[in-house]
């Protein structure tokens, strides 16, 4: 029974949509709660930096005022491949710490709003990189977690982790259950995700959820980008961003669109190299994204808090898989090096950048690297619903790529962990996120 759980855990895990497209946020005003905390006699006093300008912000008078006396709060950072650069295509953004205001807006916003909690709650921020995979003989950051748990360590009050990799972590008890803390962590309030909160609830338990002071999460949200000026000069498209916003954006209007547009340029009448012009490109992960945008999951959580299977009992789940792959993933116009080959390519995605594909799926998080420097003009849709008839309407945050917070469950002071992660999320709510929104041109 306990491993049948845990691999429907794994299913959920790895295809419920976790977090709303970042997209429909409002980077001014994102999005006050109807009811705010109110203030009780009984609380400590509140804790509010200056807002000049700003929303008003909701009082964090619930959270206790008098500091930890510079005690350590070290945050275990998932990185990819050894890198710490923050640019890099898997880590675009540093969620947990910047060392230094380095010109960069968001870093900085980062960098003063850890500033801000060490200088009012009394704590020492702090952040340790661990790949994801070992690298040069250094562990994963897998193999980190469960060396401090054996050792019943304290040597980290906070982890970051991709949602990949949490499961079984998850199964062996190494996280705290933020339930415990709730005097301290208010997940009802907007800077946390609630649909993480949701998501991962299990029975009365919550050991891992998202919050606002994540940047990743927002970055691997599943996008499909559009080449404007190829949409243009084929009259036969239809205005993509309308189609969207009316709610008739669907799988069967992207695949007239690719056929419309695909065409072999090197004679051969076949589409098999970089000259062609495709439809779409992205390699194998849009068959998550599209299965997620029509409305379907493997798994969800029944009002008694358990995983209850739905793939292959579903029937309707099954057709709308097959024409995933019938209509998409198997089409000519799809340049897919699962189907394709990548030997006349290095990457799949330089047929976008080049003009030499109408789509690319991928993640928001493409913008700021392998879209930076695009020549052409672009646009930003959401994978297409299945059809019209649908309700759930949702876009994927890919589990490779983003970030996840847990508390660990050795740590020494679980309720200092609980304080700092809630002022930490609570301050990146009014000013990192809306920085993460602020258009970059």
């Amino acid at each position: 029974m306990k491993k049948f759980l845990a691999m429907l855990l794994a299913m959920l895990m790895l295809l419920t949509v976790l977090f709303t497209v970042v997209a429909c946020q409002n980077p001014e005003h994102p999005g006050e709660p109807e009811d705010p905390t109110t203030n009780d006699d009984n609380n400590p006093p509140t804790v509010t930096p200056p807002t000049e300008g700003k929303p008003e912000r909701i009082p964090l008078n619930y959270l206790p005022t008098d500091g930890y006396q510079g005690a350590s709060f070290n945050i275990l950072q998932w990185t990819a491949g050894g890198l710490t650069d923050v640019g890099y295509s898997w880590v675009p953004w540093e969620e947990g710490d910047v060392e230094r205001e380095d010109g960069d807006m968001l870093g900085s916003a980062v960098f003063d709003r850890n500033a801000w909690v060490e200088e009012n709650y009394g704590v020492n921020i702090t952040r340790e990189y661990w790949s994801v995979d070992e690298v040069n003989g250094a562990p994963s950051y897998m193999a980190v977690v469960r060396s401090d748990s054996l050792t019943s360590g304290d040597t980290y009050q906070l982890y970051i982790l991709r949602t990949v990799n949490i499961v079984e972590l998850v199964e062996e008890g190494l996280f705290a259950d933020m339930n415990e803390y709730e005097q301290y962590i208010h997940t009802d309030q907007p800077w946390w995700v609630k649909d993480s909160i949701e998501s991962f609830t299990l029975g009365s338990h919550l050991y891992v959820a998202a919050s606002e002071m994540l940047l990743r999460d927002k970055g691997a949200t599943a996008a499909l980008f559009f080449n404007q000026a190829m949409a243009k000069d084929y009259v036969d498209l239809p205005d993509f961003f309308e189609l969207a916003e009316a709610g008739e954006w669907t799988l069967e209007n992207m695949v007239l669109s690719c056929e419309v547009t695909a065409h072999s340029n090197d004679h051969d009448e076949l589409m098999n190299s970089a000259e062609d012009v495709w439809g779409c490109c992205g390699g194998d992960d849009p068959v998550y994204y599209l299965f997620n945008a029509s409305g379907h999951k493997f798994a969800h959580i029944d009002e008694g808090g358990y995983l209850e299977y739905d793939f292959g009992y579903d029937e309707d789940s099954i057709k709308v898989m097959k024409r995933i792959f019938d209509d998409f993933i198997y089409a000519d116009w799809y340049m897919n090096k699962m189907t394709v080959g990548s030997s006349f390519l290095e990457k799949d995605q330089d047929l976008f950048v080049d003009g030499a594909s109408l789509f690319k799926s991928g993640m928001i998080k493409d913008t700021t690297n392998v879209l930076k420097y695009m020549p052409e003009l672009y646009g930003i849709l959401p994978h297409p619903r299945i059809d019209l008839e649908q309700d759930d309407y949702s876009s994927l945050v890919w589990e490779h790529h983003d970030s996840i917070l847990g508390i660990p469950e050795f740590a020494a002071n679980k309720e200092m962990c609980a304080v700092i992660l809630e002022a930490l999320s609570w301050e990146s709510y009014y000013t990192v996120y809306p920085m993460f929104l602020r258009p970059s041109f």
